[in-house]
């Protein structure tokens, strides 16, 4: 008899994962009132479609989704509004700081912290290690739990400047250059005298991309709702997709690697084809959804 699959649990993680926090700016004047901000929030690329396919009535049939951040209460309830607005009841909780076991002393400091998984399972007794997904750039902070943890690249100014060029690129208008070789190709199509050579420029670079981690995870997740075992998939290299894949450490070996050194092992997003892997079975998960793959972005700094 065949074992039923199990609900999975998603972790949000917040800045650096799903969005871009801009840098603290001093306000011209006093903040009044809930709601004001000082911080931007920039969504990465394909954040919508994501919010799409985790809250999709048919994904919502084997899938909670919940929040863990080690921001501040009032910053978390920012990007989550930012981001997430009135969908965001459909969570099944939205941690902050303040679940995270902070020494009062260390709690308004910049200090390292840890998600101790644990503590979600107390919380949600129908969800283990078999079934819990923690989605996290920070590699120290699911130390404790490195086969539940699905690391992604950290979003950062830089790699947004990088989409924004990308948007930029996809928005502008021809070159003169290139309104030159229209013309040209306009005249000669119109031309009367028969040309039995064709004179071939060379090909246009390839398209730059916007960053596709978060269309990546949609093909991981969709991957994993028929999975029984979460942890054991990870361990198994699962992430690697049909890319190859280096050897899967050891939890001893994991932890050497982060305490000792400050390395941890080769991340899934190391490979080009990997991440290519599971955005491309993204897309069709979204597709199948008739959820629209749209990157999301939109000029402006």
């Amino acid at each position: 008899m065949t074992a039923k699959v199990p609900r999975k649990l998603l972790i949000l993680d917040l800045n650096g994962t799903l969005l871009l926090r801009s840098k603290h700016t001093r306000p011209a004047r006093p903040l009044s009132g809930p709601g004001m901000r000082t911080r931007t929030v920039h969504p990465r690329p394909y954040l919508q479609p994501l919010r799409e396919y985790i809250f999709h009535p048919s994904t919502m049939l084997w899938l909670d989704t919940m929040v863990w951040s080690s921001a501040q209460p009032h910053s978390v309830a920012d990007m989550v509004n930012s981001c997430f607005g009135t969908q965001q009841r459909k969570f099944l909780a939205i941690w902050a700081r303040d679940t995270l076991g902070i020494p009062p002393a260390l709690y308004h400091q910049k200090t390292q912290t840890t998600k101790d998984l644990r503590t979600p399972w107390g919380a949600f007794p129908a969800h283990d290690a078999r079934t819990t997904l923690l989605l996290d750039d920070s590699v120290r902070k699911a130390h404790l739990h490195p086969f539940n943890h699905v690391c992604v690249e950290e979003y950062l100014q830089e790699t947004r400047a990088r989409d924004l060029e990308v948007w930029e690129a996809s928005h502008s208008r021809a070159t003169p250059l290139s309104a030159k070789r229209l013309a040209k190709n306009a005249k000669k199509a119109t031309s009367k005298t028969k040309v039995d050579v064709d004179v071939k420029e060379s090909a246009p670079p390839r398209a730059a991309t916007y960053d596709e981690t978060l269309l990546a995870v949609v093909g991981i997740l969709e991957t994993l709702k028929t999975e029984a075992d979460v942890a054991e998939w990870i361990r198994g290299g699962g992430l690697w997709g049909d890319s190859a894949r280096p050897p899967s450490p050891s939890p001893n070996a994991l932890a050497v690697c982060m305490d000792a050194l400050d390395l941890a092992p080769e991340p899934w997003f190391s490979s080009t084809e990997a991440v290519k892997y599971w955005a491309a079975q993204g897309v069709h998960a979204l597709e199948a959804l008739q959820i629209d793959v749209a990157a999301g972005i939109h000029g402006g700094h």
